[in-house]
């Protein structure tokens, strides 16, 4: 009897004894696969995060015709060498007819703007949302005011090339951060707006412009171009887009309207 209580007692021991190393091995893996997780989704958060700041910088980023006189904003007013990547992405991106349009339509508008000796203050590029004519603000507009009082042969002749164009055209203001003071617009987002209404009824008033073809858009301070910390940076916010929009975005225009 005591023998066979003995071995009794002998056999549950050893039943017990698997559970502690298993259990711990377990905890284990458990741990490190909580470690694998945790470390794939922070990578994933900077991918993605590489992911948004590549193409917002494609989205901005200059693009400059090799032939004629290009004038990409920030290259200082003088034609420079094409980028053969950029370029590459872009043909992929509107096909390489629709891009041979913005490019032609980009020299065209260059030699306008070199004629008329707007090199400082006017640029053109081409980005994933067409062909880009940048205004500063200053060559059109009195501080604080929407009125266009300046330059504004150049602007009917800059919306005289556009009208040969089949494409959707937005007109988009931007100010610097800068409160408004002195002014009858009670902030930078209602003055940018009128600046746009108004730049839309001189192409309609002046140059025939269809209207439904026109947007008219005011960002404000909320899109800026350059650091508003600085005051060459602000000198760049304070600026008129006129967007020649490509044929994806034209789509979506036509798309809205039925």
């Amino acid at each position: 009897m005591s023998k066979k209580r003995k071995h009794a007692h002998q056999e549950e021991e050893g039943g017990e004894a698997w559970l502690l190393p298993y259990s711990d091995l377990m905890t284990l893996l458990l741990a490190v696969f909580i470690v694998l997780f945790a470390v794939s989704k922070i990578d994933a958060k900077k991918a993605q995060e590489m992911s948004d700041q590549f193409a917002g910088a494609m989205m901005d980023k200059n693009y400059n015709n090799s032939q004629g006189t290009g004038t990409g904003s920030g290259d200082g007013g003088g034609g420079g060498p094409l980028n053969v990547d950029t370029k590459s992405e872009l043909e992929s991106f509107f096909g390489e007819y629709e891009l041979k349009k913005l490019e032609a339509l980009k020299v065209e508008l260059d030699e306008k703007i070199h004629t008329d000796g707007m090199d400082q203050s006017a640029s053109t590029m081409i980005d994933m949302r067409g062909l880009v004519i940048r205004l500063n603000n200053a060559v059109l507009f009195e501080s604080g005011s929407a009125e266009i009082k300046k330059h504004e042969e150049t602007l009917n002749e800059v919306a005289s090339i556009l009208n040969t164009a089949d494409n959707y055209i937005r007109i988009e203001g931007h100010t610097d951060n800068t409160p408004i003071r002195r002014s009858n617009y009670a902030s930078n987002w209602e003055l940018s707006t009128a600046r746009a209404v108004n730049v839309v009824k001189l192409f309609i008033n002046k140059n025939n412009f269809p209207p439904e073809k026109l947007i008219a858009v005011g960002y404000g301070e909320y899109k800026p171009v350059a650091d508003n910390e600085t005051a060459e940076g602000r000198s760049s916010n304070r600026r008129i887009d006129i967007i020649v929009l490509s044929a994806k975005y034209n789509n979506l225009e036509e798309h809205q309207v039925k």
